[in-house]
This record gives structure tokens, C-alpha cells and sequence, in this order.
């Protein structure tokens, strides 16, 4: 993924565009990195709602505007489907109050596509020492806010539902010095294991980037999640 973004970069330096990487904002930063995995045998879905929202009772039941959803989700294969609980939920729904109510438990189709367990969920994360606003570059006020709490409210979410076996938070920080994005990364890692949240050791890469704002390094950080 990381070569990727340098590749990139680079392209964007080739046609002297006059933002940068920096400058995307966090939902257009999602097919950037969808394109990393182009070349391989993987498949990646964006948006996609998480499955826990299927199982609450149907009078609570989220509709399809209302489900959280996650950036990333990534499959096996290329073209594989994903499994999506709630239209199993939904078969059993119809049948609520009719004369076939005391079948509903039966009406269990066969899961066609890769399972939620089976998938992994990616949760993206964009924070820079220097951000735009309005179009203007200048020292981002939010920064350490942004860093502790985003990658958190990531990991509660993937840890929390049930169906997800496999997932992480991807950090990606713009900074002007390269020993920044790491260590920052790790400050907010080391908060969430102090309030006991289940992660593993984080993986870290690093690209330099053109400085068009002030940041001249990206760092990805991936944060496991260790259900």
C-alpha cells in the first residue's frame, strides 16, 4: 500500500498538481487506496454496513441509511460477494405476523458470498500536522484530538461486533519530520491499551511526499484489532 501512495505522489509531481497527497480528504483518500490492491488476487469493497446491525430485534432494526458502515472491507478473491446478514434477517421479517411466523426460524437461506468472519475490515483514519481549510494550508489545530480519539472510535467499533473476526484501524498521518507520524501513532496506540481496548502491535510504513503544505512524509499505521 505504501508503494502505491509513493507512486502516486510521484505521478502527481510528474503532472506539477498543485496539491498534494495531504490535500485529499479522508472519503478520497478511500479509492486511492483501493488502487493498491489492483495487482493483487484480492478483492475490497468501500462502504460496506457492518453486519452486528442485522441481529437487533426488528422493531430497532437500523435501515440501510441508518447502518454504520466501514471504509474497507477486503475478500479472497477479485470478485468475490460478500455475505450480507441482514437480508437473511429481512426473509425472517416478512414472515413476522403472518400465518408462516412459527416457520420464521426456518426461513435460513445458505450464506451466498464470502462471510463477514471471513472478510477483513479496514477502518481509514486521515490526519495531517498541516491540513487544508477551504482550500488554504496552515498548522492544523485539531491534530492530537484527531490522532486520539479517530483511531479509538475505529477500533470500539470493529471490536465490538461480533461477526468481525478479522480487522484494523489504518492510521494515515502527514507530518513534516518522518520520526513524527510513528511516534505519534504509537502515542495513540499506547492510550488505547491503557483503557484495556484489544489491539495488537501496530506495522508502520513510511513515504516521503511532496511538501506542498508543510508535510513532507506520510506514514501509514496498521492497528490490528486481536479479538
Amino acid at each position: 500500500m505504501s508503494e502505491h501512495l509513493r507512486l502516486v505522489d510521484a505521478q502527481m509531481r510528474e503532472q506539477q498538481c498543485y496539491h498534494g497527497l495531504d490535500s485529499l480528504s479522508e472519503v478520497q483518500l478511500h479509492p486511492v487506496l483501493c488502487q493498491a490492491f489492483a495487482s493483487s488476487p484480492m478483492g475490497v469493497v468501500r462502504e460496506v454496513g457492518y453486519p452486528s446491525s442485522a441481529i437487533s430485534v426488528p422493531k430497532n432494526r437500523p435501515n440501510e441509511t441508518q447502518r454504520q458502515r466501514c471504509d474497507l472491507v477486503l475478500t479472497p478473491g477479485e470478485n468475490d460477494a460478500l455475505f450480507d446478514p441482514i437480508h437473511e434477517q429481512r426473509e425472517q421479517d416478512r414472515a413476522l405476523g403472518t400465518l408462516f411466523e412459527s416457520f420464521a426460524d426456518e426461513i435460513q437461506p445458505e450464506p451466498e458470498g464470502v462471510l463477514p468472519s471471513d472478510a477483513y475490515w479496514l477502518e481509514v483514519k486521515s490526519v495531517g500536522q498541516f491540513s487544508y481549510v477551504d482550500g488554504v494550508p496552515g498548522v492544523n489545530p485539531k491534530y492530537t484530538s484527531e490522532l486520539l480519539g479517530g483511531p479509538r472510535a475505529d477500533v470500539v467499533k470493529l471490536a465490538s461486533d461480533p461477526l468481525i473476526h478479522h480487522g484494523a484501524a489504518l492510521v494515515v498521518v502527514f507530518s513534516e519530520e518522518r520520526a513524527t507520524g510513528p511516534h505519534d501513532i504509537m502515542t495513540s496506540v499506547s492510550a488505547m491499551i491503557e483503557q484495556g481496548l484489544p489491539i495488537s502491535v501496530p506495522e508502520f510504513a513510511s513515504i516521503p511526499i511532496v511538501n506542498h503544505a508543510g508535510n513532507e512524509w506520510c506514514t501509514l499505521g496498521l492497528i490490528p484489532i486481536r479479538l
